[in-house]
Protein backbone atom coordinates (compact mmCIF):
# COMPACT_ATOMS: atom_id res chain seq x y z
CA UNK A 1 0.00 0.00 0.00
CA UNK A 2 1.46 3.05 -1.46
CA UNK A 3 1.06 6.57 1.04
CA UNK A 4 1.78 10.05 -0.21
CA UNK A 5 2.01 12.07 2.97
CA UNK A 6 2.03 15.81 2.14
CA UNK A 7 4.73 17.13 5.22
CA UNK A 8 3.41 21.13 4.45
CA UNK A 9 2.79 21.53 8.47
CA UNK A 10 6.20 21.17 8.95
CA UNK A 11 7.56 23.64 7.04
CA UNK A 12 4.53 25.71 8.63
CA UNK A 13 4.65 25.08 12.90
CA UNK A 14 8.06 24.38 15.13
CA UNK A 15 5.36 22.47 17.10
CA UNK A 16 1.76 21.78 17.75
CA UNK A 17 -0.82 19.09 17.71
CA UNK A 18 -0.87 18.61 13.90
CA UNK A 19 2.56 17.55 13.81
CA UNK A 20 2.38 15.76 17.03
CA UNK A 21 -0.35 14.01 15.20
CA UNK A 22 1.90 12.77 12.16
CA UNK A 23 4.84 12.31 14.01
CA UNK A 24 3.16 9.94 16.11
CA UNK A 25 1.05 7.77 13.34
CA UNK A 26 3.47 7.43 10.66
CA UNK A 27 5.98 4.95 12.04
CA UNK A 28 3.64 3.35 14.22
CA UNK A 29 1.54 2.60 10.71
CA UNK A 30 4.98 1.38 9.41
CA UNK A 31 5.27 -0.70 12.95
CA UNK A 32 1.84 -2.31 12.47
CA UNK A 33 1.57 -2.73 8.73
CA UNK A 34 4.72 -4.01 6.58
CA UNK A 35 2.74 -3.65 3.60
CA UNK A 36 2.83 0.45 3.88
CA UNK A 37 5.10 2.26 1.83
CA UNK A 38 5.16 5.90 2.70
CA UNK A 39 6.19 8.73 0.85
CA UNK A 40 6.91 12.10 3.36
CA UNK A 41 7.20 15.41 0.79
CA UNK A 42 8.81 18.08 2.50
CA UNK A 43 9.27 21.71 0.85
CA UNK A 44 11.10 24.50 2.40
CA UNK A 45 13.29 24.14 5.59
CA UNK A 46 11.44 22.15 7.88
CA UNK A 47 11.30 23.38 11.51
CA UNK A 48 11.43 20.79 13.66
CA UNK A 49 12.58 17.03 13.33
CA UNK A 50 10.56 14.34 10.92
CA UNK A 51 9.25 11.62 11.55
CA UNK A 52 11.89 8.49 10.75
CA UNK A 53 11.35 4.66 9.46
CA UNK A 54 12.87 2.36 7.28
CA UNK A 55 9.39 2.32 5.12
CA UNK A 56 8.86 6.57 5.56
CA UNK A 57 10.62 8.07 2.24
CA UNK A 58 11.54 11.20 2.65
CA UNK A 59 11.29 13.62 -0.82
CA UNK A 60 12.60 16.92 -0.39
CA UNK A 61 10.75 18.97 -3.03
CA UNK A 62 12.96 22.25 -2.33
CA UNK A 63 16.04 20.85 -3.15
CA UNK A 64 14.64 19.77 -6.40
CA UNK A 65 12.83 22.91 -7.46
CA UNK A 66 16.20 24.83 -7.51
CA UNK A 67 16.71 23.14 -11.05
CA UNK A 68 13.96 25.51 -12.27
CA UNK A 69 13.89 28.22 -9.65
CA UNK A 70 13.54 31.23 -13.14
CA UNK A 71 11.67 34.34 -12.35
CA UNK A 72 10.80 37.26 -13.95
CA UNK A 73 9.81 36.46 -17.88
CA UNK A 74 10.73 33.11 -17.40
CA UNK A 75 8.02 32.79 -14.40
CA UNK A 76 6.18 30.00 -15.78
CA UNK A 77 8.40 27.85 -17.08
CA UNK A 78 9.66 27.93 -13.66
CA UNK A 79 6.04 27.24 -12.36
CA UNK A 80 5.93 24.34 -15.07
CA UNK A 81 9.27 23.12 -13.53
CA UNK A 82 7.61 22.58 -10.16
CA UNK A 83 4.63 20.93 -11.28
CA UNK A 84 7.33 18.47 -13.41
CA UNK A 85 9.26 18.09 -9.75
CA UNK A 86 6.10 17.01 -7.64
CA UNK A 87 5.24 14.34 -10.17
CA UNK A 88 8.62 13.07 -10.72
CA UNK A 89 8.18 12.72 -6.49
CA UNK A 90 4.35 11.24 -7.02
CA UNK A 91 3.49 10.14 -10.43
CA UNK A 92 0.00 10.60 -10.56
CA UNK A 93 -1.24 8.75 -7.98
CA UNK A 94 -2.56 5.64 -9.48
CA UNK A 95 -2.58 3.04 -6.82
CA UNK A 96 -1.81 5.48 -4.22
CA UNK A 97 -3.33 7.64 -1.25
CA UNK A 98 -2.90 11.32 -0.81
CA UNK A 99 -3.00 12.43 2.57
CA UNK A 100 -1.78 16.01 3.37
CA UNK A 101 -0.93 16.99 6.92
CA UNK A 102 -2.54 20.80 6.28
CA UNK A 103 -5.42 20.96 3.47
CA UNK A 104 -3.05 20.75 0.44
CA UNK A 105 -4.44 18.93 -2.73
CA UNK A 106 -2.33 17.13 -5.27
CA UNK A 107 -3.58 18.47 -8.16
CA UNK A 108 -4.80 15.92 -11.32
CA UNK A 109 -4.74 12.63 -9.00
CA UNK A 110 -6.12 8.94 -10.14
CA UNK A 111 -5.21 7.82 -6.81
CA UNK A 112 -7.14 8.16 -3.25
CA UNK A 113 -7.32 11.18 -1.60
CA UNK A 114 -7.26 11.75 2.04
CA UNK A 115 -8.28 14.90 4.57
CA UNK A 116 -7.89 14.83 8.07
CA UNK A 117 -10.10 17.75 9.50
CA UNK A 118 -8.05 19.31 12.90
CA UNK A 119 -10.91 21.91 13.41
CA UNK A 120 -13.45 24.25 11.83
CA UNK A 121 -12.37 27.56 14.51
CA UNK A 122 -11.59 29.49 10.66
CA UNK A 123 -15.26 28.75 10.16
CA UNK A 124 -16.77 29.05 13.48
CA UNK A 125 -15.02 32.69 14.19
CA UNK A 126 -14.86 34.37 10.74
CA UNK A 127 -14.49 37.63 12.74
CA UNK A 128 -10.80 36.91 14.47
CA UNK A 129 -10.36 35.65 11.05
CA UNK A 130 -10.96 38.44 8.12
CA UNK A 131 -8.17 39.09 5.75
CA UNK A 132 -8.10 37.41 2.42
CA UNK A 133 -5.66 35.24 3.49
CA UNK A 134 -7.99 33.63 5.64
CA UNK A 135 -10.72 33.46 2.75
CA UNK A 136 -8.74 31.88 0.88
CA UNK A 137 -7.57 29.75 3.23
CA UNK A 138 -11.21 28.99 4.07
CA UNK A 139 -11.61 28.09 0.55
CA UNK A 140 -8.69 25.90 -0.22
CA UNK A 141 -10.05 23.65 3.09
CA UNK A 142 -13.48 23.51 1.76
CA UNK A 143 -11.89 22.24 -1.22
CA UNK A 144 -9.83 19.42 0.02
CA UNK A 145 -13.17 18.70 2.20
CA UNK A 146 -15.23 18.16 -1.07
CA UNK A 147 -12.82 16.29 -2.95
CA UNK A 148 -11.70 14.25 -0.13
CA UNK A 149 -12.47 10.09 -0.87
CA UNK A 150 -12.59 9.83 3.25
CA UNK A 151 -12.64 12.46 6.16
CA UNK A 152 -10.83 11.81 9.23
CA UNK A 153 -12.89 14.43 12.09
CA UNK A 154 -10.59 14.09 15.22
CA UNK A 155 -13.39 14.59 17.20
CA UNK A 156 -17.61 14.41 16.88
CA UNK A 157 -17.60 17.55 17.93
CA UNK A 158 -15.79 18.54 14.27
CA UNK A 159 -17.33 16.02 12.54
CA UNK A 160 -20.87 17.89 13.24
CA UNK A 161 -18.46 21.13 12.70
CA UNK A 162 -17.90 19.62 9.09
CA UNK A 163 -21.80 18.40 8.19
CA UNK A 164 -22.66 21.90 9.33
CA UNK A 165 -21.08 23.99 7.42
CA UNK A 166 -20.43 21.35 4.40
CA UNK A 167 -23.41 19.07 4.78
CA UNK A 168 -21.05 15.98 3.78
CA UNK A 169 -22.22 12.67 3.70
CA UNK A 170 -21.68 11.11 7.08
CA UNK A 171 -20.45 7.86 4.90
CA UNK A 172 -17.30 9.93 4.23
CA UNK A 173 -16.59 10.64 7.78
CA UNK A 174 -14.12 8.82 10.27
CA UNK A 175 -13.96 10.27 13.76
CA UNK A 176 -10.37 8.78 14.86
CA UNK A 177 -9.56 10.65 18.26
CA UNK A 178 -5.83 11.44 18.99
CA UNK A 179 -3.34 9.89 21.83
CA UNK A 180 -1.09 11.12 24.11
CA UNK A 181 2.85 10.08 24.73
CA UNK A 182 3.50 8.11 26.94
CA UNK A 183 6.00 10.11 28.44
CA UNK A 184 2.96 11.48 30.19
CA UNK A 185 2.65 9.98 33.34
CA UNK A 186 2.47 10.30 36.98
CA UNK A 187 6.13 10.46 38.83
CA UNK A 188 6.12 8.84 42.16
CA UNK A 189 9.81 10.83 42.17
CA UNK A 190 12.09 13.43 39.51
CA UNK A 191 15.40 14.33 39.25
CA UNK A 192 15.52 17.37 41.81
CA UNK A 193 19.27 18.39 39.90
CA UNK A 194 17.32 19.38 36.72
CA UNK A 195 16.01 22.79 36.82
CA UNK A 196 13.83 24.09 39.39
CA UNK A 197 11.01 25.43 36.98
CA UNK A 198 9.01 27.08 39.98
CA UNK A 199 9.04 27.53 43.81
CA UNK A 200 5.36 28.04 44.53
CA UNK A 201 1.79 26.40 43.52
CA UNK A 202 0.27 27.22 40.00
CA UNK A 203 -2.08 27.25 37.93
CA UNK A 204 -0.66 26.00 34.37
CA UNK A 205 -1.54 27.35 30.99
CA UNK A 206 -0.02 24.96 27.80
CA UNK A 207 -0.25 26.40 23.91
CA UNK A 208 -1.12 28.66 21.49
CA UNK A 209 -2.46 32.20 22.64
CA UNK A 210 -4.52 33.05 19.64
CA UNK A 211 -8.00 35.13 20.12
CA UNK A 212 -9.98 31.77 20.29
CA UNK A 213 -7.64 30.29 22.74
CA UNK A 214 -9.50 32.89 25.70
CA UNK A 215 -6.24 33.69 27.04
CA UNK A 216 -7.18 37.03 27.49
CA UNK A 217 -10.09 36.07 29.75
CA UNK A 218 -7.71 33.83 31.64
CA UNK A 219 -5.43 36.46 32.34
CA UNK A 220 -8.20 39.35 33.26
CA UNK A 221 -9.55 36.79 35.45
CA UNK A 222 -6.20 35.59 37.08
CA UNK A 223 -5.47 39.35 37.85
CA UNK A 224 -8.58 39.31 40.08
CA UNK A 225 -8.05 36.12 41.58
CA UNK A 226 -7.83 36.26 45.84
CA UNK A 227 -5.15 33.73 45.73
CA UNK A 228 -3.28 35.42 43.13
CA UNK A 229 0.45 36.04 45.55
CA UNK A 230 0.12 32.59 46.37
CA UNK A 231 -0.82 31.00 43.48
CA UNK A 232 1.13 31.89 40.41
CA UNK A 233 0.29 31.22 36.60
CA UNK A 234 2.99 29.45 34.52
CA UNK A 235 2.67 29.24 30.35
CA UNK A 236 4.26 27.29 28.59
CA UNK A 237 4.59 28.64 24.96
CA UNK A 238 6.07 30.94 22.49
CA UNK A 239 7.58 33.86 23.58
CA UNK A 240 5.42 36.77 24.76
CA UNK A 241 4.89 39.43 22.19
CA UNK A 242 5.25 43.34 23.15
CA UNK A 243 1.48 43.51 23.28
CA UNK A 244 1.16 40.65 25.31
CA UNK A 245 4.17 42.03 28.20
CA UNK A 246 2.95 45.18 28.21
CA UNK A 247 -0.81 44.13 28.84
CA UNK A 248 0.14 41.51 31.75
CA UNK A 249 2.13 45.20 33.39
CA UNK A 250 -1.60 47.36 32.89
CA UNK A 251 -3.18 44.30 34.82
CA UNK A 252 -0.22 44.62 37.58
CA UNK A 253 0.60 40.61 37.31
CA UNK A 254 3.91 40.57 35.22
CA UNK A 255 5.69 38.99 38.38
CA UNK A 256 2.81 36.03 39.36
CA UNK A 257 2.79 34.62 35.28
CA UNK A 258 5.85 33.10 34.17
CA UNK A 259 6.43 31.64 30.51
CA UNK A 260 8.48 28.90 29.50
CA UNK A 261 9.59 28.45 26.13
CA UNK A 262 11.20 25.30 24.31
CA UNK A 263 9.91 23.29 26.79
CA UNK A 264 10.70 19.12 25.86
CA UNK A 265 7.91 16.43 27.24
CA UNK A 266 9.84 15.93 29.81
CA UNK A 267 9.81 18.89 31.38
CA UNK A 268 6.34 19.59 30.66
CA UNK A 269 5.25 16.14 32.30
CA UNK A 270 7.02 17.73 35.09
CA UNK A 271 4.95 20.64 35.22
CA UNK A 272 2.04 18.57 35.15
CA UNK A 273 3.06 16.79 38.07
CA UNK A 274 3.85 20.02 39.89
CA UNK A 275 0.48 21.87 38.75
CA UNK A 276 -2.29 22.93 40.93
CA UNK A 277 -4.40 22.73 37.82
CA UNK A 278 -3.92 22.86 33.89
CA UNK A 279 -6.44 26.05 32.93
CA UNK A 280 -7.83 25.34 29.34
CA UNK A 281 -9.93 28.10 28.67
CA UNK A 282 -10.89 27.87 25.09
CA UNK A 283 -13.37 29.13 23.16
CA UNK A 284 -13.53 26.47 20.65
CA UNK A 285 -10.76 23.28 20.31
CA UNK A 286 -11.10 20.18 17.93
CA UNK A 287 -9.81 18.48 20.05
CA UNK A 288 -7.32 19.10 23.01
CA UNK A 289 -3.99 16.76 23.67
CA UNK A 290 -2.81 19.18 27.05
CA UNK A 291 -6.08 17.47 28.81
CA UNK A 292 -4.99 13.69 28.17
CA UNK A 293 -1.75 14.53 28.83
CA UNK A 294 -2.45 16.52 32.50
CA UNK A 295 -5.25 13.53 33.25
CA UNK A 296 -2.67 11.11 32.71
CA UNK A 297 -0.37 12.89 35.25
CA UNK A 298 -2.87 13.17 37.81
CA UNK A 299 -3.47 16.96 37.15
CA UNK A 300 -6.78 18.12 38.48
CA UNK A 301 -8.14 20.24 35.29
CA UNK A 302 -9.64 23.40 34.89
CA UNK A 303 -11.55 23.90 31.72
CA UNK A 304 -13.74 25.87 29.62
CA UNK A 305 -17.50 24.23 28.76
CA UNK A 306 -17.28 23.20 25.13
CA UNK A 307 -18.52 20.48 23.27
CA UNK A 308 -14.96 18.66 22.65
CA UNK A 309 -13.39 18.65 26.04
CA UNK A 310 -16.81 17.95 27.05
CA UNK A 311 -16.22 14.78 24.58
CA UNK A 312 -12.57 13.87 25.68
CA UNK A 313 -12.57 15.21 29.17
CA UNK A 314 -15.77 13.61 30.49
CA UNK A 315 -16.55 14.44 34.00
CA UNK A 316 -12.69 14.86 34.94
CA UNK A 317 -12.51 18.89 34.93
CA UNK A 318 -14.26 21.54 36.85
CA UNK A 319 -16.09 23.15 34.01
CA UNK A 320 -16.62 27.17 33.78
CA UNK A 321 -18.43 29.16 31.12
CA UNK A 322 -16.32 30.02 28.79
CA UNK A 323 -17.05 34.06 28.45
CA UNK A 324 -17.47 34.67 32.13
CA UNK A 325 -15.02 35.60 34.79
CA UNK A 326 -16.98 34.71 37.99
CA UNK A 327 -17.33 31.11 36.79
CA UNK A 328 -13.66 31.12 36.16
CA UNK A 329 -13.16 32.46 39.33
CA UNK A 330 -15.58 30.14 40.99
CA UNK A 331 -13.53 27.01 39.02
CA UNK A 332 -10.27 28.43 40.60
CA UNK A 333 -11.28 28.22 43.97
CA UNK A 334 -12.98 25.04 43.88
CA UNK A 335 -9.68 22.92 42.25
CA UNK A 336 -7.86 24.50 45.24
CA UNK A 337 -9.78 23.32 47.81
CA UNK A 338 -10.42 19.83 46.00
CA UNK A 339 -6.41 19.43 45.78
CA UNK A 340 -4.83 16.59 43.40
CA UNK A 341 -6.27 14.03 45.49
CA UNK A 342 -10.18 14.38 44.32
CA UNK A 343 -12.10 12.01 42.72
CA UNK A 344 -12.15 13.88 39.46
CA UNK A 345 -8.44 13.48 39.43
CA UNK A 346 -8.97 9.68 39.82
CA UNK A 347 -11.50 10.05 37.31
CA UNK A 348 -9.04 10.96 34.60
CA UNK A 349 -6.93 9.01 34.73
CA UNK A 350 -9.59 5.99 34.27
CA UNK A 351 -10.85 8.43 31.11
CA UNK A 352 -7.55 8.39 29.57
CA UNK A 353 -7.01 5.13 28.93
CA UNK A 354 -9.50 5.36 26.08
CA UNK A 355 -6.93 7.41 24.41
CA UNK A 356 -3.59 5.98 22.76
CA UNK A 357 -1.21 6.93 19.43
CA UNK A 358 -1.34 3.05 18.78
CA UNK A 359 -4.90 3.22 18.46
CA UNK A 360 -5.33 6.33 16.61
CA UNK A 361 -2.63 4.60 13.81
CA UNK A 362 -4.58 1.62 13.61
CA UNK A 363 -7.79 3.30 12.89
CA UNK A 364 -6.19 6.01 10.73
CA UNK A 365 -4.60 2.51 8.69
CA UNK A 366 -8.25 1.22 8.71
CA UNK A 367 -9.14 4.05 6.77
CA UNK A 368 -6.64 3.59 4.27
CA UNK A 369 -7.12 0.08 3.96
CA UNK A 370 -10.72 0.36 2.81
CA UNK A 371 -9.84 3.08 0.14
CA UNK A 372 -7.29 0.73 -1.27
CA UNK A 373 -9.97 -2.43 -1.39
CA UNK A 374 -11.98 0.17 -3.52
CA UNK A 375 -9.24 1.08 -5.73
CA UNK A 376 -8.64 -2.50 -6.66
CA UNK A 377 -12.67 -3.36 -7.06
CA UNK A 378 -12.20 0.10 -9.48
CA UNK A 379 -9.50 -0.84 -10.78
CA UNK A 380 -11.14 -5.01 -11.82
CA UNK A 381 -14.04 -3.00 -12.64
Amino acid sequence: MNLVVDGIIYQLQPYGGISRLFNEILPRMCEIDESINITLLTHERSKQALPKHSEITQRALSLMENYFHLGGSCKPIGLLGRRITFRLCTGFGKGKIWHSTYYTLPGKWKGMQVVTVHDMVHERFVDLFPERKHDQFREKKRRCIMEADAIICVSEATRRDVQHFYGINSDYIRVIHHGYSNAFRQLEQWDDSLETLINQPFLLYVGTREHYKNFTRLIQTYSIFSHRNEVALVVVGKPWTPDEEHYLGKLGIQDSVHLLTDVDDRKLCRLYNKATALVYPSLYEGFGIPLLEAMACGCPVVASRIPSTIEVAGECPIYFEPNNKESLLTALDMVLFEGRDSTRVQVGFSQVKCYSWDKTARQTLDVYHELYRKMNINDVA
